[in-house]
Protein backbone atom coordinates (compact mmCIF):
# COMPACT_ATOMS: atom_id res chain seq x y z
CA UNK A 1 0.00 0.00 0.00
CA UNK A 2 1.23 3.55 -0.87
CA UNK A 3 2.10 5.96 1.43
CA UNK A 4 -0.89 8.15 -0.01
CA UNK A 5 -3.31 4.77 0.16
CA UNK A 6 -2.24 4.57 3.99
CA UNK A 7 -3.28 8.17 4.68
CA UNK A 8 -6.51 8.15 2.74
CA UNK A 9 -7.82 5.14 5.08
CA UNK A 10 -6.48 6.67 8.39
CA UNK A 11 -8.68 9.85 7.43
CA UNK A 12 -11.28 7.63 6.64
CA UNK A 13 -11.29 5.68 9.67
CA UNK A 14 -10.84 8.50 11.79
CA UNK A 15 -13.91 10.33 10.12
CA UNK A 16 -16.01 7.16 10.71
CA UNK A 17 -14.87 7.15 14.44
CA UNK A 18 -15.91 11.19 15.14
CA UNK A 19 -18.92 10.70 13.08
CA UNK A 20 -19.64 7.28 15.33
CA UNK A 21 -18.59 9.20 18.36
CA UNK A 22 -20.98 11.84 18.21
CA UNK A 23 -24.02 9.97 16.73
CA UNK A 24 -23.17 7.76 20.33
CA UNK A 25 -22.83 10.85 22.29
CA UNK A 26 -26.42 12.35 20.66
CA UNK A 27 -28.40 9.04 21.41
CA UNK A 28 -27.21 8.96 24.82
CA UNK A 29 -28.15 12.85 25.29
CA UNK A 30 -31.41 11.77 23.56
CA UNK A 31 -32.03 9.78 25.57
CA UNK A 32 -30.96 11.61 29.02
CA UNK A 33 -28.42 8.98 29.91
CA UNK A 34 -25.40 10.63 32.32
CA UNK A 35 -22.37 9.17 32.79
CA UNK A 36 -22.14 10.08 36.50
CA UNK A 37 -25.34 9.66 38.48
CA UNK A 38 -23.73 10.30 42.48
CA UNK A 39 -25.65 12.78 44.28
CA UNK A 40 -24.83 16.53 44.16
CA UNK A 41 -26.02 19.72 44.60
CA UNK A 42 -28.25 20.54 42.01
CA UNK A 43 -30.77 24.12 40.93
CA UNK A 44 -34.04 22.24 39.60
CA UNK A 45 -36.11 24.31 37.48
CA UNK A 46 -39.61 25.13 40.12
CA UNK A 47 -42.18 24.93 37.17
CA UNK A 48 -44.14 22.35 38.20
CA UNK A 49 -42.60 19.62 35.32
CA UNK A 50 -40.58 16.75 36.95
CA UNK A 51 -37.93 16.12 34.04
CA UNK A 52 -35.32 13.24 34.67
CA UNK A 53 -32.04 14.67 33.77
CA UNK A 54 -33.26 17.77 36.18
CA UNK A 55 -33.57 15.41 39.13
CA UNK A 56 -31.36 12.63 38.43
CA UNK A 57 -28.36 13.45 40.61
CA UNK A 58 -30.59 14.74 43.35
CA UNK A 59 -29.26 13.53 47.25
CA UNK A 60 -32.32 11.79 47.21
CA UNK A 61 -34.20 10.52 43.60
CA UNK A 62 -37.18 8.62 43.15
CA UNK A 63 -37.86 7.44 46.91
CA UNK A 64 -41.32 5.47 45.87
CA UNK A 65 -44.05 5.50 48.87
CA UNK A 66 -46.98 3.62 47.85
CA UNK A 67 -50.72 4.64 48.11
CA UNK A 68 -54.16 2.73 48.49
CA UNK A 69 -56.58 5.75 46.77
CA UNK A 70 -59.92 6.15 46.81
CA UNK A 71 -60.89 4.83 43.04
CA UNK A 72 -63.99 6.46 42.66
CA UNK A 73 -64.65 8.06 39.36
CA UNK A 74 -64.50 11.94 39.59
CA UNK A 75 -67.90 12.93 37.85
CA UNK A 76 -66.35 16.49 37.09
CA UNK A 77 -63.62 15.33 34.89
CA UNK A 78 -64.44 11.49 34.22
CA UNK A 79 -61.52 9.38 35.43
CA UNK A 80 -60.32 7.70 38.59
CA UNK A 81 -57.40 8.19 41.13
CA UNK A 82 -55.40 4.41 40.70
CA UNK A 83 -53.69 2.44 44.19
CA UNK A 84 -49.94 2.85 43.31
CA UNK A 85 -46.28 4.17 43.74
CA UNK A 86 -45.35 7.25 44.06
CA UNK A 87 -42.51 8.97 44.07
CA UNK A 88 -40.23 12.05 46.36
CA UNK A 89 -37.09 13.58 45.39
CA UNK A 90 -35.06 15.60 48.00
CA UNK A 91 -32.13 17.52 46.20
CA UNK A 92 -30.23 21.31 47.36
CA UNK A 93 -27.57 23.88 46.38
CA UNK A 94 -25.78 26.39 48.26
CA UNK A 95 -28.74 28.17 49.14
CA UNK A 96 -32.17 25.79 49.11
CA UNK A 97 -33.60 22.74 49.44
CA UNK A 98 -35.73 21.11 46.70
CA UNK A 99 -38.45 18.68 46.86
CA UNK A 100 -40.20 17.02 43.68
CA UNK A 101 -43.70 15.07 44.33
CA UNK A 102 -44.72 12.74 41.17
CA UNK A 103 -47.92 11.70 42.68
CA UNK A 104 -48.46 9.13 39.99
CA UNK A 105 -51.98 8.06 41.71
CA UNK A 106 -53.17 11.45 41.15
CA UNK A 107 -55.00 10.88 37.75
CA UNK A 108 -57.96 13.42 37.77
CA UNK A 109 -57.24 17.38 37.07
CA UNK A 110 -59.85 18.60 39.22
CA UNK A 111 -58.27 21.28 41.63
CA UNK A 112 -61.46 21.48 43.24
CA UNK A 113 -60.60 21.51 47.43
CA UNK A 114 -57.53 20.08 46.56
CA UNK A 115 -54.65 21.34 48.78
CA UNK A 116 -50.69 20.29 49.87
CA UNK A 117 -49.11 20.57 53.14
CA UNK A 118 -45.28 20.76 53.90
CA UNK A 119 -43.80 20.24 57.18
CA UNK A 120 -40.16 20.48 57.57
CA UNK A 121 -37.33 20.98 60.01
CA UNK A 122 -33.71 20.64 60.41
CA UNK A 123 -33.80 19.75 64.08
CA UNK A 124 -36.69 17.67 66.17
CA UNK A 125 -36.57 16.54 69.64
CA UNK A 126 -37.89 12.83 70.58
CA UNK A 127 -41.45 13.39 70.92
CA UNK A 128 -44.76 11.43 70.75
CA UNK A 129 -48.01 13.25 71.03
CA UNK A 130 -46.97 16.76 71.13
CA UNK A 131 -47.82 19.27 69.32
CA UNK A 132 -46.33 22.17 70.70
CA UNK A 133 -43.02 20.46 71.20
CA UNK A 134 -43.02 21.24 67.53
CA UNK A 135 -44.62 24.73 67.12
CA UNK A 136 -41.93 25.73 69.85
CA UNK A 137 -39.15 25.39 67.34
CA UNK A 138 -41.41 27.26 64.81
CA UNK A 139 -38.30 30.09 63.45
CA UNK A 140 -35.64 28.04 64.90
CA UNK A 141 -35.66 24.95 62.88
CA UNK A 142 -39.35 23.87 62.39
CA UNK A 143 -40.96 25.41 59.46
CA UNK A 144 -44.48 24.74 57.58
CA UNK A 145 -46.51 25.62 54.51
CA UNK A 146 -50.08 24.85 53.58
CA UNK A 147 -51.11 25.54 49.88
CA UNK A 148 -54.21 26.20 48.25
CA UNK A 149 -54.25 24.39 44.76
CA UNK A 150 -57.23 25.18 44.10
CA UNK A 151 -57.20 28.84 45.19
CA UNK A 152 -52.71 28.88 43.97
CA UNK A 153 -52.57 30.34 46.85
CA UNK A 154 -50.91 30.03 50.72
CA UNK A 155 -53.73 29.47 53.20
CA UNK A 156 -53.89 32.26 55.21
CA UNK A 157 -53.47 31.49 59.18
CA UNK A 158 -56.02 29.49 60.85
CA UNK A 159 -55.87 28.08 64.61
CA UNK A 160 -58.75 25.63 64.89
CA UNK A 161 -58.78 24.76 69.25
CA UNK A 162 -60.71 22.09 70.52
CA UNK A 163 -62.61 23.60 74.13
CA UNK A 164 -60.21 21.37 76.47
CA UNK A 165 -57.38 21.00 77.84
CA UNK A 166 -54.00 18.62 77.24
CA UNK A 167 -50.76 18.01 78.22
CA UNK A 168 -47.70 18.56 75.86
CA UNK A 169 -44.68 16.70 77.00
CA UNK A 170 -40.85 17.04 75.40
CA UNK A 171 -41.36 20.93 74.95
CA UNK A 172 -37.12 21.34 74.06
CA UNK A 173 -34.74 24.07 75.83
CA UNK A 174 -33.33 26.06 72.86
CA UNK A 175 -30.30 27.82 72.77
CA UNK A 176 -31.33 30.76 70.65
CA UNK A 177 -34.43 31.60 73.05
CA UNK A 178 -33.25 30.22 76.45
CA UNK A 179 -30.00 30.18 78.62
CA UNK A 180 -27.96 27.56 80.22
CA UNK A 181 -25.40 28.81 82.34
CA UNK A 182 -23.08 27.41 85.21
CA UNK A 183 -22.73 28.29 88.19
CA UNK A 184 -20.37 25.95 89.61
CA UNK A 185 -18.99 22.92 88.80
CA UNK A 186 -18.19 21.95 85.16
CA UNK A 187 -19.60 21.31 82.19
CA UNK A 188 -19.69 19.14 79.09
CA UNK A 189 -21.86 18.62 75.85
CA UNK A 190 -24.91 20.73 74.91
CA UNK A 191 -28.45 21.51 74.63
CA UNK A 192 -28.80 18.96 72.32
CA UNK A 193 -27.34 15.95 74.40
CA UNK A 194 -30.58 16.07 76.56
CA UNK A 195 -33.24 16.50 73.59
CA UNK A 196 -33.31 12.93 72.74
CA UNK A 197 -33.23 10.30 75.40
CA UNK A 198 -32.43 6.76 75.06
CA UNK A 199 -29.15 7.77 73.02
CA UNK A 200 -25.95 7.77 73.96
CA UNK A 201 -25.31 11.43 74.77
CA UNK A 202 -25.42 13.10 77.87
CA UNK A 203 -25.21 16.57 78.86
CA UNK A 204 -22.70 15.90 81.99
CA UNK A 205 -22.09 17.86 85.45
CA UNK A 206 -19.03 17.08 87.39
CA UNK A 207 -19.20 18.86 90.83
CA UNK A 208 -16.29 20.81 91.89
CA UNK A 209 -15.31 21.58 95.76
CA UNK A 210 -15.95 24.90 97.03
CA UNK A 211 -15.04 26.47 100.73
CA UNK A 212 -16.91 28.33 102.94
CA UNK A 213 -18.70 31.53 101.84
CA UNK A 214 -20.80 32.63 104.86
CA UNK A 215 -24.03 31.51 102.29
CA UNK A 216 -22.55 28.14 101.74
CA UNK A 217 -20.92 25.27 103.77
CA UNK A 218 -17.89 24.03 102.05
CA UNK A 219 -18.60 20.77 99.76
CA UNK A 220 -18.27 19.76 96.41
CA UNK A 221 -21.19 21.87 94.14
CA UNK A 222 -22.56 21.61 90.61
CA UNK A 223 -25.23 24.39 90.03
CA UNK A 224 -26.38 24.40 86.61
CA UNK A 225 -29.37 27.50 85.94
CA UNK A 226 -31.61 27.49 83.24
CA UNK A 227 -33.72 30.44 82.03
CA UNK A 228 -36.62 29.26 79.84
CA UNK A 229 -38.81 31.46 77.16
CA UNK A 230 -42.06 30.13 77.63
CA UNK A 231 -43.73 32.55 75.31
CA UNK A 232 -41.17 31.76 72.83
CA UNK A 233 -42.50 28.13 72.65
CA UNK A 234 -45.85 29.25 71.60
CA UNK A 235 -47.28 30.41 68.14
CA UNK A 236 -46.75 33.76 68.18
CA UNK A 237 -50.65 34.55 66.77
CA UNK A 238 -52.02 32.44 69.84
CA UNK A 239 -49.50 33.28 72.98
CA UNK A 240 -52.17 35.65 75.10
CA UNK A 241 -54.95 33.24 74.77
CA UNK A 242 -52.26 30.07 75.11
CA UNK A 243 -50.37 31.84 78.15
CA UNK A 244 -54.35 32.01 79.56
CA UNK A 245 -54.81 28.71 79.35
CA UNK A 246 -52.27 27.24 81.17
CA UNK A 247 -52.74 24.96 84.11
CA UNK A 248 -49.62 23.22 84.90
CA UNK A 249 -46.08 23.03 83.88
CA UNK A 250 -43.52 20.69 84.59
CA UNK A 251 -39.76 19.66 83.93
CA UNK A 252 -39.32 16.47 82.33
CA UNK A 253 -36.05 14.66 83.52
CA UNK A 254 -33.84 11.26 82.89
CA UNK A 255 -30.85 11.34 84.08
CA UNK A 256 -28.40 9.16 86.48
CA UNK A 257 -25.25 9.76 88.55
CA UNK A 258 -22.37 7.82 90.26
CA UNK A 259 -23.37 8.46 93.62
CA UNK A 260 -26.98 8.06 95.00
CA UNK A 261 -29.19 11.06 95.72
CA UNK A 262 -30.78 10.78 98.87
CA UNK A 263 -31.35 14.50 99.91
CA UNK A 264 -32.59 13.38 103.96
CA UNK A 265 -29.72 11.74 104.95
CA UNK A 266 -26.72 12.57 102.85
CA UNK A 267 -25.00 14.04 105.84
CA UNK A 268 -21.57 12.50 106.61
CA UNK A 269 -22.30 9.42 104.06
CA UNK A 270 -18.95 9.64 101.07
CA UNK A 271 -21.45 8.38 98.00
CA UNK A 272 -24.27 9.71 98.98
CA UNK A 273 -25.27 13.74 98.10
CA UNK A 274 -27.97 16.08 97.62
CA UNK A 275 -30.05 17.01 94.48
CA UNK A 276 -32.61 19.20 93.69
CA UNK A 277 -34.09 21.75 91.42
CA UNK A 278 -34.88 25.01 92.68
CA UNK A 279 -37.31 27.27 91.38
CA UNK A 280 -36.76 30.95 91.01
CA UNK A 281 -39.79 31.80 88.75
CA UNK A 282 -39.62 34.91 86.56
CA UNK A 283 -36.09 35.96 87.19
CA UNK A 284 -32.80 34.23 87.58
CA UNK A 285 -31.71 32.99 90.86
CA UNK A 286 -29.15 34.71 93.26
CA UNK A 287 -26.56 32.20 94.69
CA UNK A 288 -25.17 34.71 97.22
CA UNK A 289 -28.41 35.67 98.07
CA UNK A 290 -30.09 33.13 101.34
CA UNK A 291 -33.19 32.84 98.96
CA UNK A 292 -31.20 30.60 96.60
CA UNK A 293 -33.29 27.58 97.71
CA UNK A 294 -36.70 28.84 99.07
CA UNK A 295 -38.78 26.91 96.47
CA UNK A 296 -36.98 23.67 96.49
CA UNK A 297 -37.65 20.34 94.77
CA UNK A 298 -36.03 17.28 96.25
CA UNK A 299 -34.88 14.52 93.65
CA UNK A 300 -33.96 11.13 94.99
CA UNK A 301 -32.27 7.55 93.36
CA UNK A 302 -29.83 5.36 93.39
CA UNK A 303 -26.08 5.19 92.12
CA UNK A 304 -25.81 4.23 88.74
CA UNK A 305 -29.40 3.74 88.18
CA UNK A 306 -31.14 5.68 85.41
CA UNK A 307 -34.26 7.54 86.62
CA UNK A 308 -37.01 9.36 85.43
CA UNK A 309 -39.53 11.85 86.27
CA UNK A 310 -40.58 15.11 86.74
CA UNK A 311 -40.37 18.57 88.88
CA UNK A 312 -43.85 20.35 89.41
CA UNK A 313 -42.78 23.66 88.56
CA UNK A 314 -45.37 26.67 89.49
CA UNK A 315 -46.33 28.25 86.07
CA UNK A 316 -47.70 31.12 87.87
CA UNK A 317 -44.31 32.52 88.59
CA UNK A 318 -43.83 32.86 84.77
CA UNK A 319 -42.99 36.26 83.93
CA UNK A 320 -45.38 38.32 82.57
CA UNK A 321 -43.17 40.85 80.77
CA UNK A 322 -40.59 38.78 79.01
CA UNK A 323 -42.32 35.34 79.68
CA UNK A 324 -39.22 33.88 81.27
CA UNK A 325 -39.11 31.30 83.93
CA UNK A 326 -35.95 30.19 85.74
CA UNK A 327 -34.57 26.89 87.42
CA UNK A 328 -31.13 25.43 88.96
CA UNK A 329 -30.84 22.14 88.85
CA UNK A 330 -28.68 22.35 92.29
CA UNK A 331 -26.23 19.49 93.86
CA UNK A 332 -24.38 19.71 96.64
CA UNK A 333 -21.98 17.15 98.68
CA UNK A 334 -20.51 17.64 102.39
CA UNK A 335 -16.46 17.26 102.82
CA UNK A 336 -15.67 13.63 103.99
CA UNK A 337 -12.73 12.14 104.76
CA UNK A 338 -12.79 10.11 101.60
CA UNK A 339 -13.67 12.04 98.11
CA UNK A 340 -17.08 13.24 97.60
CA UNK A 341 -17.16 14.57 94.09
CA UNK A 342 -19.69 13.15 91.88
CA UNK A 343 -21.26 13.38 88.34
CA UNK A 344 -24.51 14.05 87.10
CA UNK A 345 -25.30 12.74 83.35
CA UNK A 346 -28.55 14.36 81.99
CA UNK A 347 -29.94 12.08 78.66
CA UNK A 348 -33.39 14.12 78.46
CA UNK A 349 -34.76 17.41 79.88
CA UNK A 350 -37.99 18.94 78.91
CA UNK A 351 -40.74 21.00 79.98
CA UNK A 352 -44.33 19.56 80.25
CA UNK A 353 -47.31 22.34 79.77
CA UNK A 354 -51.04 21.50 80.44
CA UNK A 355 -52.93 24.05 78.09
CA UNK A 356 -55.73 24.91 75.70
CA UNK A 357 -56.13 22.19 72.87
CA UNK A 358 -54.60 23.22 69.95
CA UNK A 359 -55.96 21.06 67.59
CA UNK A 360 -54.25 22.05 64.28
CA UNK A 361 -52.76 25.28 62.85
CA UNK A 362 -52.52 25.74 59.10
CA UNK A 363 -50.92 28.79 57.50
CA UNK A 364 -47.32 29.30 56.38
CA UNK A 365 -43.94 30.41 58.41
CA UNK A 366 -41.76 30.66 55.65
CA UNK A 367 -40.86 34.25 54.74
CA UNK A 368 -42.00 35.31 51.34
CA UNK A 369 -39.14 35.60 48.82
CA UNK A 370 -37.98 32.49 50.77
CA UNK A 371 -39.83 29.58 49.23
CA UNK A 372 -41.36 29.00 45.32
CA UNK A 373 -43.78 26.29 44.39
CA UNK A 374 -44.89 24.62 41.08
CA UNK A 375 -47.40 22.07 39.68
CA UNK A 376 -48.76 20.54 36.63
CA UNK A 377 -50.23 17.60 34.88
CA UNK A 378 -49.06 15.42 33.08
CA UNK A 379 -46.78 12.29 32.10
CA UNK A 380 -43.21 11.95 33.60
CA UNK A 381 -40.22 9.33 33.70
CA UNK A 382 -42.19 7.63 36.21
CA UNK A 383 -45.44 7.44 35.11
CA UNK A 384 -46.64 8.00 31.30
CA UNK A 385 -50.68 8.69 32.00
CA UNK A 386 -51.07 12.05 32.90
CA UNK A 387 -50.93 12.89 36.70
CA UNK A 388 -49.95 15.32 39.11
CA UNK A 389 -46.75 16.99 39.69
CA UNK A 390 -45.70 19.20 42.46
CA UNK A 391 -41.97 20.91 42.31
CA UNK A 392 -41.00 22.86 45.78
CA UNK A 393 -38.05 24.83 47.47
CA UNK A 394 -37.17 26.62 50.80
CA UNK A 395 -34.62 28.97 51.47
CA UNK A 396 -31.86 27.17 53.96
CA UNK A 397 -31.67 30.45 55.63
CA UNK A 398 -35.27 29.89 57.21
CA UNK A 399 -33.58 26.98 59.29
CA UNK A 400 -30.54 27.50 61.91
CA UNK A 401 -26.90 26.28 60.40
CA UNK A 402 -26.05 22.91 62.70
CA UNK A 403 -23.36 20.56 61.93
CA UNK A 404 -25.63 17.56 61.30
CA UNK A 405 -26.85 18.25 57.93
CA UNK A 406 -30.34 16.36 58.52
CA UNK A 407 -33.98 17.04 56.94
CA UNK A 408 -36.67 16.31 58.24
CA UNK A 409 -39.70 16.20 56.29
CA UNK A 410 -43.52 14.98 55.93
CA UNK A 411 -45.87 16.11 53.08
CA UNK A 412 -49.42 15.66 53.02
CA UNK A 413 -52.37 16.33 50.56
CA UNK A 414 -55.99 16.15 49.86
CA UNK A 415 -58.17 16.60 46.61
CA UNK A 416 -60.20 13.92 44.57
CA UNK A 417 -57.09 11.42 45.58
CA UNK A 418 -57.13 10.24 49.15
CA UNK A 419 -56.17 7.06 50.83
CA UNK A 420 -59.15 5.07 51.40
CA UNK A 421 -60.93 5.63 54.38
CA UNK A 422 -59.93 8.65 54.63
CA UNK A 423 -59.75 12.47 53.13
CA UNK A 424 -56.42 13.04 53.06
CA UNK A 425 -52.92 11.13 52.10
CA UNK A 426 -49.52 11.53 54.09
CA UNK A 427 -45.97 10.64 53.48
CA UNK A 428 -44.86 9.43 55.95
CA UNK A 429 -47.51 8.20 57.88
CA UNK A 430 -47.18 6.96 61.21
CA UNK A 431 -49.89 6.05 64.14
CA UNK A 432 -53.57 7.16 63.45
CA UNK A 433 -53.45 11.09 62.00
CA UNK A 434 -56.26 12.88 61.25
CA UNK A 435 -55.59 15.45 58.07
CA UNK A 436 -53.20 18.25 59.10
CA UNK A 437 -55.40 20.70 58.11
CA UNK A 438 -57.72 19.26 61.31
CA UNK A 439 -55.10 18.08 63.72
CA UNK A 440 -51.30 18.85 63.75
CA UNK A 441 -48.56 16.94 63.26
CA UNK A 442 -47.21 15.40 67.12
CA UNK A 443 -44.55 12.64 66.49
CA UNK A 444 -41.17 13.34 65.70
CA UNK A 445 -41.47 9.90 63.96
CA UNK A 446 -43.67 11.64 61.35
CA UNK A 447 -40.82 12.52 59.29
CA UNK A 448 -38.32 11.36 57.09
CA UNK A 449 -34.90 11.79 58.08
CA UNK A 450 -32.57 12.73 55.45
CA UNK A 451 -28.82 12.89 55.66
CA UNK A 452 -28.09 15.81 53.10
CA UNK A 453 -24.32 15.32 53.81
CA UNK A 454 -24.83 12.54 50.74
CA UNK A 455 -24.18 15.84 48.48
Amino acid sequence: MSKSTSIKMTAIVLALAVGGGAFFVGWLMGNDWQVNSDPTKITPTIDGIIEKREWLRSSYYNIPFYLDVDNEIDPIVDLANVDGWNYLSVAEDDDFYYIALDLCSDRTDNQDGEWLAFNLANRLPDTWDSKLALFALEDYGYEYLFYNVSGENVFDFELNPIPSTRAYPDIPIVPEMDTLEVLRGNTTGDFYDFWTEYDTKNYTGISYPYETDGVWLAGDFLDIQFGVNITEKIPDEIIGLFMASITDMDLEYRLKSNLTSNPVGHFGVPNEFYCSVAEHGGIPGDMSSGTFLNDNNEISFAADTIVSGSVDLNHNNINASNGMFYFTIHCWNDHDVVPTAYDLQIDKLSIRITGGDIASIVGNTIASGNYDIGFSYGSSENCAEDHRMFEFKIAKAEFPPLDDEVLYLNVAGYGTMSIVGTNYWMYPLYGYPLPPVYWSISDSHAFLALDMSIT
